[in-house]
Order: C-alpha cells, then structure tokens, then sequence
C-alpha cells in the first residue's frame, strides 16, 4: 500500500506523517516495524535491502520515503521499477516530498497535497495550533501574526514557540499553560540547542529530566538527528561558497532554523559533526536491529560530547 504526501508547506505535510507514525507505533505495538529512509541520502543498494526485507517480528511495516526527488537517477530508477509492487504490498510505504511523485500517485492508495494556506485556513490553523500549545493570544498579537505570516505555517509555529517561551504576558499574548507540554517542549529545545554546542553538563541534565517526565527517548532521537543532519546540509553549503545570507533561499529552509544551523555550524568542526551523524544514524540502526537501547544510547552520545 502506498500513502503519498506533498506540497508547498512542508510544516503540516511532515506533521501528518508524524500522526501516521506514531499511531503506527501504536497499533503494532513496537518502532522497530517502522523504517524511515532519506533518499537522497541513500545509495541504491540501501534502498533495495530496505524495500525487500521483511520483518521478522511483526506482520505489517511502516517504511517512510522521504525526497525521491532529492534521490540519486539510479535509486529513483529502481523504486519505480518496484511501485507495482509496494502498491499491492501489506506493507505501508509513505512517501513524502515537496512536489508530486507522478507515477507513485497513479497507483497510491492516498494522495494528499499540502498546499499552502489560504487566509481563512491560516487563521484557523492559528486557532488550532495555539490551542494545542496552551495558549491564548490577545486579539492584537493574533491579528499581527495573520497580518505577517498568513500562508506561512512555519513562520506561524516559529511565533506560537517564542509565546510559549516565554510563560508570561507580554504584549504579543499570554502563555496560559501549566507546567506541561508547553514546558516539555521548551527543555527538548533547550536540550537541542545544548548539543548543538556541545555543552555536556546542561544536555545530560536536561535529558535526565525529560526522561524523568516520561518522555520517550525516540522523540529525543528525531529531533537531534534532525538538528545535525540540517547543520550539516548548512555547513556543506557555506564551504561551497553559498553566502550565510542565502542559505534561506538555496536550501529553501526557514530563515529562522538556517541562522541557528549556521551558528553551530561556525563553531562546530566539520569531523564533529559528521561524527555526531553517524553516531546517531547507528544508534537508529542497531536500535531496529535489536542490538541496541535508544536510552542508554542518547546517554553515551551526550557523555561524549
């Protein structure tokens, strides 16, 4: 079976996979059934050993495909030979990307394009997102962010978070939650941020906390991979010559995380950071192998910063 996902605003198209997965995640009762894969990334040989070997312990996987567009001609060339296949599989193979896989769309099950929000769809995004967060923006501060940033979710998140940040009132709204999500996020952030900077004392405490909490270490995981594998991308490019400045543009990446990544990315070695990635690339692998432990892992990656 094939999902396919796609489209201009990529804040609500990977949310929709992180709904799927985690609700996946439930019903089968184990991550290991799930594979997420970054194509362009991927060599061919990869992609084939991931798309025919089976699970041995559940009846059903999950195999996320993110960016064929990004991919290699002779990996793309390959997963369209195997479409037909994947299709008619039990198997679930989500494929996500910025524009239309053509021909994945023509034998997909789901197909669900993510286009950016119109006035009246930002506006309730708005509504729905703070609403989650715990809160409550003046009538000012939500005609401001409208005003600024209709269209543009990211933008609208990025505003929603530096609310929430700062759990007081201010003149762009009021943080109205208790000591909960909000105030969990705000640590993974904090946590995110101590390893981008390699600050070891303050990242092992924020992790012996978020832990403490209840949250799962695999939530930990995604948003540090996610973190190194963006200041990465950004170092690749400023040693290429491309301009701080234009990274927003080039690597069509928010202007507000491309500043963040080139920061780390300035004080960070090269070596460390492509130590940092394969770290964590196989703590994932020997995680859905069965020979690894996500927690004890994260607590050995941090104590070796």
């Amino acid at each position: 079976m094939i999902y396919l996902f796609y489209g201009e605003d990529t804040y609500r198209s990977h949310k929709k996979v992180r709904d799927i997965t985690d609700r996946f995640y439930m019903v089968a009762g184990g991550r290991e059934s799930a594979v997420h894969v970054m194509l362009p990334e991927c060599s061919r040989q990869e992609v084939e050993q991931i798309l025919t070997t089976g699970s041995l312990f559940y009846k059903k996987r999950l195999v996320v495909l993110e960016e064929p567009s990004g991919a290699a001609t002779d990996v793309m060339a390959y997963i369209e030979e195997r479409l037909p296949l994947l299709a008619k599989s039990d198997d679930i193979f989500l494929i996500w990307d910025t524009r239309i896989f053509v021909a994945a769309a023509a034998l997909a099950a789901k197909v669900q394009e993510f286009k950016c929000l119109t006035t009246q769809d930002t506006a309730r995004f708005l509504d729905e997102e703070a609403k989650s967060r715990g809160i409550a923006l003046s009538p000012a501060a939500r005609r401001r962010i409208l005003a600024q940033f209709t269209g543009d979710s990211w933008r609208i998140i990025q505003e929603l978070e530096k609310s929430a940040l700062m759990k007081e009132e201010t003149g762009e709204g009021t943080y109205t939650a208790e000591h909960g999500s909000s105030e969990i996020d705000r640590m993974v952030y904090a946590l995110v941020d101590a390893y981008g900077l390699a600050q070891r004392p303050k990242a092992l405490q924020l992790y012996t906390t978020l832990l403490g909490a209840g949250i799962e270490p695999e939530k930990i995981f995604w948003r540090l991979l996610s973190h190194v594998r963006t200041v990465v991308s950004v170092n690749s490019l400023l040693r290429s010559g491309v301009a701080a400045g234009d990274i927003p543009r080039v690597a069509n990446m928010h202007p507000f995380v491309a500043k963040k990544a080139v920061g780390v990315a300035a004080r960070v070695p090269e070596q460390d950071l492509m130590r940092r990635h394969t770290s964590l690339v196989l703590l994932d692998f020997e995680t859905k192998q069965g020979r690894g432990d996500m927690t004890l892992g994260l607590e050995w990656i941090l104590l070796s910063l």
